[in-house]
């Protein structure tokens, strides 16, 4: 792993355990974590180094302290973007990153731990699956800036609640609890105030002690298939089963249940 690693960044701290868990923490504390350009930057070169690393097992996303996950773009930092072309770009830049982060192979869970609201509301969007604290908040604020949705979120938002409730968030620019998210479909689980963080990680521990490989194919065969007809993203998940049933995991799995022992998993194929 050739990421620079705690005390390091100056906006997160990256951890990682020996099961090959990484932690990203944004840790501005002045800013509520809000994410500015720099943080951007800081992000994009964890992910980089990420898509190259065929040990981790899984990506968790969180925010310092237990008040903010990720309060938004830096409004602050964010006035020396004077126009148009000034906006684009940074919007570019992120939902790109994003985009990357969002297309790694392994797990990417996000540990909401307090309020995440216009951007970070987005970037809980790009995980995987997200887990709430309760005391979590969340809204599409940016409509109260006289902007929108600027890495994506939108779309994602939409997506992943529906066009109406999605409509409804961004257009109001309402807030809404971690209760409310759970019963639209914006998280997975709801848990106790402090919770979030380590739920994540007995979460991506699980995930880990599965086959590495099989985990990366069924999120392969879940990103793939979503933009396919259902005829031919069956016959993907086919394909990809089929290059699963010859590996030593398989075969690995299939004599430890005969033996009646645990399965000893190999590391993932090298691509």
């Amino acid at each position: 792993m050739n990421f620079r690693r705690r005390g390091m960044y100056k906006n997160i701290i990256v951890d990682r355990d020996p099961a090959g868990i990484v932690t990203l923490t944004v840790d501005r504390p002045g800013a509520k974590n809000a994410i500015d350009v720099e943080t951007m930057g800081e992000i994009r070169d964890v992910v980089g180094a990420l898509e190259q690393d065929r040990d981790a097992r899984a990506l968790i996303i969180t925010g310092a302290g237990d008040e903010a996950f990720i309060s938004g773009g830096d409004l602050k930092n964010f006035r020396t973007l004077k126009t148009e072309f000034d906006g684009r770009d940074m919007s570019i830049f992120f939902h790109t990153t994003l985009n990357r982060m969002a297309a790694l192979e392994i797990p990417v869970i996000a540990a909401i731990n307090g309020y995440a609201y216009g951007g970070g509301c987005e970037m809980a969007l790009y995980c995987d699956f997200r887990i709430a604290a309760e005391n979590a908040m969340f809204g599409m604020r940016q409509i109260k800036l006289g902007i929108m949705s600027a890495w994506g979120g939108g779309q994602r938002f939409l997506r992943l609640v529906g066009r109406g409730k999605a409509l409804y968030y961004m257009m109001t620019g309402d807030t809404f609890d971690a209760a409310e998210a759970y019963r639209i479909g914006l998280v997975e689980r709801v848990v106790t105030r402090g919770d979030a963080l380590p739920t994540a990680h007995a979460i991506a521990q699980k995930i880990a002690e599965n086959p590495a490989t099989s985990v990366r194919f069924i999120k392969r065969s879940v990103n793939e298939g979503a933009d396919m007809p259902l005829r031919n993203a069956i016959a993907y998940e086919s394909e990809m089963l089929a290059l699963l049933w010859g590996t030593e995991d398989h075969r690995e799995a299939e004599t430890a249940f005969a033996e009646k022992r645990m399965p000893v998993f190999n590391k993932p194929r090298e691509k």
